[in-house]
């Protein structure tokens, strides 16, 4: 009986339970399988002898199936898989494709083109010669069966309970996929940005937040960003290897904004997998479930990482926080603008007369107007609630070196 856990959708149905446990008590299919022993003899003769051969699909039973399955399910179970490889074959999951003794493995029978991927037990670009004994199982639909690329490993022949051999199964072919066009699919994302961010839209509005706006400079910055972690092998926010920081990355985009933040991963995700794998980690979660941001942009670069195939997902989002500044900070401003106003035409007047420093007035006033002008353009800032700009900035940290320049001047001028 093949329960519909869809970990080998297509041959067999998926369930129409919407949770794994309901899906996993659901009876799908029920294949005439035959009883498969290696070593079941009956008056010397193995009535059940049978070869097994790479695509055949089996039932068996095991201490790690009844442990995955306890866990996942509540109660243990056997597991039904696709033979890829037998014992002494070599196997190597590369680029989402299985190579089979140095091979490009057709498998018509799996969900999707391109959709396998290593895991615990068998990375990615890792070769794996099967010892004696064993076989390299894996469920037909790649991104949603545990098989032994995880922590079910190889399974003993010994463990196998029936067979469904790879001649038998053609009752099933007329539901598997066309594979000529499955090489084109080489280097490529597997990312649908669009998809991801409307996805991603649809979690935020369940949780009231206002949806993010697609931007395609964000898209360019994390696109640099993307780059140059393949190509320097860098994966850290602080950039150390790269020096192409986020705020570098974002500079050279284009893009303007107030605040930035950045999330990333390895893997070949679609959308979908992309939202789920992101919200399970809470750091990722706030970050993309913030009312910081208004924009977001996105790019998966496809590179190599010591010559294996690797897709770095880059998510960048900017927005916009109003700057909220203190009655203090802004009356501070304001009393400035006040004091030189009140001050400037004394020392204009001043400049006038005949037994002054006329070159020492001339640069006392222009210091004044100088903080004057600064101030003035500050308070306007303060007052709108706008962030200062990078020149602005630089006025407001310079201005104390312009009043220090002004008194020594001024207590100058009152000696003579």
């Amino acid at each position: 009986m093949i329960a519909g856990t869809g970990s080998m959708y297509p041959t067999f149905p998926k369930g129409e339970g919407k949770t794994d446990l309901v899906r996993a008590s659901e009876i799908v299919a029920w294949p005439q399988m035959r009883r498969f022993s290696s070593d079941f003899k009956l008056f010397g003769l193995n009535l059940f002898s049978y070869n097994l051969q790479e695509g055949d699909i089996v039932q068996f039973e095991n201490e790690e199936t009844k442990k995955i399955s306890q866990e996942k399910y509540g109660e243990e179970a056997g597991f039904v898989k696709r033979v890829i490889g037998l014992p002494q074959d070599t196997i190597e999951l590369r680029d989402g494709f299985v190579y089979l003794n140095g091979g490009l493995l057709n498998e018509p029978y799996i969900a999707k083109g391109r959709s396998t991927f290593g895991g615990i037990y068998l990375a990615d670009c890792q070769k794996l010669t099967i010892p004696d004994g064993n076989v390299f199982v894996m469920g037909d639909n790649r991104k949603a069966s545990l098989d032994s690329r995880y922590d079910l490993g190889l399974v003993s022949i010994s463990s196998i309970n029936y067979v469904l051999p790879w001649i038998s199964q053609n009752e099933y072919r007329k539901l598997w996929r066309d594979t000529s066009a499955d090489s084109t699919l080489a280097h490529t994302a597997t990312l649908d940005p669009a998809e991801f961010v409307k996805l991603l839209n649809e979690k935020r509005e369940e949780a009231n937040l206002r949806p993010y706006k697609y931007n395609s400079l964000l898209s360019s910055s994390s696109r640099i960003r993307g780059n140059i972690m393949l190509k320097t092998d860098d994966f850290f926010i602080e950039a150390t290897k790269s020096g192409i920081s986020l705020e570098k990355a974002v500079k050279q985009s284009g893009y303007q904004n107030i605040i930035f933040a950045e999330t990333f991963t390895r893997g070949f995700y679609e959308a979908d997998e992309l939202v789920e794998n992101f919200l399970e980690f809470p750091e990722t979660k706030k970050i993309l479930f913030s009312n910081d941001y208004q924009d977001i942009g996105l790019t998966a670069s496809v590179g190599e990482i010591n010559s294996c195939p690797q897709q770095m997902v880059v998510v960048h989002l900017g927005g916009y926080v109003p700057p909220n500044y203190t009655k203090e900070e802004i009356d501070s401003w304001g009393n400035l603008v006040t004091n030189l106003e009140n001050v400037l035409p004394s020392w204009r007047e001043l400049g006038k007369a005949e037994n002054v420093d006329k070159n020492k007035v001339d640069t006392l006033l222009n210091l004044l107007e100088t903080r004057l002008n600064n101030a003035k353009k500050i308070l306007s800032r303060m007052k709108s609630n706008q962030w200062l700009s990078e020149e602005e900035k630089g006025m407001a940290e310079n201005d104390k070196k312009l009043g220090e320049e002004a008194e020594k001047i001024i207590s100058e001028l009152m000696k003579r």
